[in-house]
C-alpha cells in the first residue's frame, strides 16, 4: 500500500443529519478511521448548489408514527438524545411533549395499537385536551393522543453539530467539500476513492452515501449501478414562520408539538412547532402542510432554484398562517414569513439502509420522518457497513434500496 496516502476506513458522503450521526457511531468502533465529507450550511444560499433540510431550529420528535419502521427509528433516537447532549455540551432537544389530532376513529385506534407495540405510554386525552391545553382549538369530533414524555422537538442544526462534535471527539475528520464522484481506487487495497468538486481525492476502504435527496442528482453510483439512481421522489415542503412577541411566547409556554389531520380550507392537515427562539433573537411559531402543495422536483437545477428563493409557496404560507390562527385563537402575530425545503420519498415510504456493493453503503430516504429518526438511521448504517451487524426490530429486507433509471 502507498503509505504516502492517508486511507480512511470509512468515508461518509453527506454532512447532514444522517451522515453526521453515522460519523459519530462509526467513530465509536475501535480502530476505525472516519472522514465525513459535506458542506456546511451556507450563509447566503444563492451562491450554492447543495442544501440540507436541517437548516432550521425546530423538528418534531415522537415515538408513535403511522409505520412501525419509523416508530422504531424515532424511539431509539429519542432515547439517546440526552446522552449526546451530555457528552458534547450541546443542547438540541426540548421534551415539551407531543399530541396528534385525527378525525377518523380507525386512524386513532391504529395509533394506539402502535403505541402498545412500542410501549410508548401515550394517552388518550380526547375528553381532557381542552382543560390541558385551553389555548388550542380543534374540531369537537377530533380524537387526541398525547405523548407526554420522551417527545417534543429538536434543533436539527444543533443536533448535526452535536453529532459532528462527538465524532470529532472520537477522532473523525470533517472535510467541508462537495463530492462529485466515487470511483474504484487505483490501488485495489484502497477499494474506493472519493473525488470532490475542487479536485481533491480521499481514499478509503468503505464508503457510505448519506446525501439526502441530492444522492440521485449527483453522479455517485455510476461504478456500482451504471445508468441507475436510488428511487427517490423529491417533494417540496413549504413552512410558515409566525413571529410573535415575548409575552405571546410565554402565554404558549406549555404548548406541545402537534400533528393534525384536520382539514382547513384546502390544506389536508399540518404539523406545528411551539414557540422557539431562533438565532435572530425572535420567537417563532412554525408549521408545515400535509400532501397539499407538494411539488415534485427532478433536476439539480430545479432543486437549487427552490432552495435559493427561500420563500416556499407564498399561497401556502398565507393559508398556513390562517390555519395557525385558527388553532390558536387570539394569537398575536408580528410578521409572517416562509421558507422551503425538500423531502425525499421512497416507493413504500421505508428508508434505504443497505449495502449496494462491496464496502459501499447507503443511508437515504427520510420520507418526512428523517429528522427524528436520523440518529438511529446513522447508527444502523454505520454498523451494518463496518461490522455486518443488524440489531434492530426492523427486518433488513424492509430497508433494501430500490433503483430506477437515471434517464
Amino acid at each position: 500500500m502507498d503509505t504516502t496516502r492517508k486511507v480512511f476506513d470509512l468515508v461518509i458522503i453527506g454532512a447532514g443529519m444522517m451522515g453526521s450521526a453515522a460519523a459519530y457511531y462509526s467513530s465509536l468502533i475501535p480502530g476505525t478511521s472516519v472522514c465525513l465529507v459535506g458542506p456546511s450550511e451556507p450563509k447566503f444560499r444563492k451562491d450554492h448548489e447543495i442544501f440540507g433540510c436541517w437548516f432550521d431550529e425546530g423538528r418534531i420528535c415522537c415515538r408513535v408514527q403511522d409505520k412501525h419502521t419509523w416508530s422504531v427509528l424515532s424511539s431509539r433516537s429519542v432515547q439517546r438524545y440526552r446522552e449526546l447532549e451530555r457528552q458534547t455540551g450541546i443542547n438540541f432537544y426540548s421534551d415539551v411533549g407531543y399530541i396528534q389530532c385525527v378525525t377518523q376513529e380507525a386512524d386513532f385506534q391504529s395509533l394506539f395499537e402502535m403505541n402498545h407495540m412500542m410501549k410508548a405510554g401515550a394517552e388518550d386525552i380526547t375528553k381532557e385536551w381542552k382543560d390541558i391545553y385551553p389555548f388550542l382549538s380543534f374540531p369537537d369530533d377530533s380524537f387526541i393522543m398525547q405523548e407526554k414524555l420522551n417527545a417534543g422537538h429538536i434543533s436539527p442544526r444543533e443536533q448535526v453539530r452535536a453529532h459532528q462534535t462527538a465524532a470529532h471527539q472520537h477522532g473523525a475528520e470533517i472535510i467541508r467539500k462537495i463530492v462529485s464522484t466515487i470511483t474504484p481506487a487505483e490501488n485495489p487495497e484502497y477499494k474506493w476513492q472519493v473525488e470532490t468538486e475542487c479536485g481533491s481525492i480521499i481514499y478509503c476502504t468503505h464508503v457510505l452515501v448519506a446525501a439526502g435527496g441530492f444522492a440521485g442528482l449527483k453522479n455517485l453510483f455510476q461504478h456500482v449501478k451504471p445508468e441507475m439512481v436510488p428511487d427517490l421522489d423529491l417533494r417540496t415542503q413549504t413552512v410558515a414562520y409566525l413571529r410573535i412577541e415575548e409575552n405571546e411566547a410565554q402565554r404558549l409556554k406549555n404548548m406541545p408539538t402537534l400533528v393534525t389531520s384536520c382539514h382547513f380550507e384546502n390544506l389536508d392537515g399540518a404539523y406545528v412547532l411551539p414557540p422557539i427562539r431562533y438565532p435572530d433573537g425572535h420567537w417563532y411559531l412554525k408549521l408545515g402542510h400535509g400532501r397539499t402543495y407538494e411539488e415534485h422536483k427532478t433536476t439539480l437545477e430545479e432543486v437549487r432554484d427552490w432552495y435559493i428563493q427561500q420563500t416556499g409557496n407564498p399561497e401556502c404560507v398565507e393559508k398556513l398562517a390562517r390555519f395557525m390562527c385558527y388553532m390558536l385563537p387570539g394569537l398575536k402575530v408580528e410578521e409572517v414569513t416562509g421558507d422551503g425545503c425538500l423531502t425525499s420519498h421512497t416507493p413504500d415510504e421505508e428508508p434505504y439502509i443497505d449495502i449496494i456493493a462491496e464496502n459501499f453503503g447507503v443511508c437515504l430516504g427520510g420520507n418526512g420522518y428523517g429528522a427524528a429518526a436520523s440518529d438511529e438511521m446513522g447508527r444502523l448504517a454505520a454498523r451494518l457497513l463496518m461490522l455486518g451487524e443488524w440489531e434492530s426490530d426492523i427486518p433488513r429486507e424492509r430497508v433494501k434500496i430500490v433503483w430506477k433509471s437515471q434517464t
